[in-house]
């Protein structure tokens, strides 16, 4: 199964260009582009997802993937948690969002207990060990992300990088584009 499995990692909405405000055209593209990478994946026979439902890009890729699974009904999403009280503190609409992806999925794995140091680390590691590929969109390769993509590289696992530093933020463009 492993073969046909993707995951995912990506920063916090307040640490993308955007912010994660879908008013913003910089968060459009970032979620359309997102949407474009998981239709490839499925194209290609992926059939295994797995979201580490943090705010950001893993709630973003789960809700596509749930979303692409109504028609797709071979798409299975499997959610793996950190910990097991994750997003206790997630704002009320990340949360009813976490709340809805969770009951959606089709299996949910929770990589430690309680909170510890590593548990990000740990999760991270989870899912690249038991993925095909990595999808991530990266702004700051000093981070979780950026050591997720490392590990992944490190495996020799296939990975689609979008650097988000190389977005074009001219406004007076109509489209964003890399």
């Amino acid at each position: 199964m492993i073969n046909k499995t993707v995951c995912f990692s990506g920063h916090r909405p307040e640490k993308l260009p955007g912010r994660g405000d879908d008013t913003k055209e910089e968060t459009l593209f970032i979620k359309n582009l997102l949407r474009s990478k998981i239709e490839d994946c499925i194209n290609k026979g992926y059939t295994r997802f797995l979201s580490g439902v943090a705010r950001g890009i893993d709630l973003w890729a789960a809700e596509t993937v749930i979303e692409l699974r109504s028609t797709n009904p071979q798409i299975e999403l499997v959610c793996v948690k950190p910990i097991q009280n994750q997003g206790f503190d997630f704002p009320y609409n990340d949360k009813k969002i976490y709340d809805k992806i969770i009951s959606s999925a089709d299996h949910v794995i929770c990589t430690s207990d309680v909170y510890k140091r590593n548990c990000y680390m740990i999760r991270n590691k989870y899912m690249v060990d038991n993925a095909a590929m990595l999808i991530a969109f990266v702004k700051n390769y000093r981070s979780g992300t950026g050591q997720t993509i490392n590990y992944a590289k490190k495996l020799g696992i296939n990975t689609d990088i979008t650097d988000l530093n190389d977005i074009a933020y001219d406004m007076n463009y109509t489209q964003l584009s890399l």
